[in-house]
């Protein structure tokens, strides 16, 4: 797809590729939020986004599939610079760790299927909050999501199909 054109005719978007078929340019009508990428030789994507802020995307091959590990550059351009937002996986290529613009960080436990088991928000501080998740195994739906507030519990038909779901407040 190189543009989407309105019923009226009128452009509304358009993508430009280099000759792998990869997208160089992004933009909408009159080149309103026009972004550029840029793929370099070790495998990375320098992204210049409309306001001139520049980012960079890494990544490394997990399990047969090429995962974001982290991201250099600019935020924005009022933005502090070198900010890196940042990624780890396991072994079976899913997500651990997760660390923001900010440097909050969000680690993650799976089961062998990638399911959530727990997730810690702002680890390794005072604000640090877990949700911790259990499954229905067979139908892979939760049964329950504990927050440090509250609980939620679910129900199913044998289909999968939500039958309840109860909150209740944890002490």
């Amino acid at each position: 797809m190189t543009s989407i054109t309105d019923e009226n005719g009128n452009l509304f978007a358009e993508w430009e590729y280099d000759i792998q078929g990869r997208v160089i340019t992004s933009e909408h009508a009159g080149g309103a939020e026009r972004v550029q990428l840029r793929y370099q030789n070790n495998g990375s994507t320098r992204v210049t986004e409309a306001s001139g802020a520049v980012q960079t995307y890494f990544y490394d091959l997990i399990q047969g599939a090429f995962k974001l590990t982290h991201i250099d550059g600019d935020r924005c351009l009022t933005c502090s610079d070198s900010d890196t937002q940042a990624y780890t996986y396991d072994n079976n290529g899913f997500i651990t760790s997760k660390t923001d613009w900010n440097g909050n960080t969000t680690t993650y436990s799976r089961d062998s299927q990638g399911r959530e088991l727990s997730r810690t928000e702002a680890s390794g501080t005072p604000q640090a909050r877990t949700i911790t998740t259990t499954w229905d195994t067979t139908l892979n739906k939760p049964l329950t999501v504990t927050e440090p507030e509250q609980r939620t519990e679910y129900t199913y038909d044998t289909e999968g199909r939500l039958l309840s779901r109860q909150q209740s407040s944890v002490q």
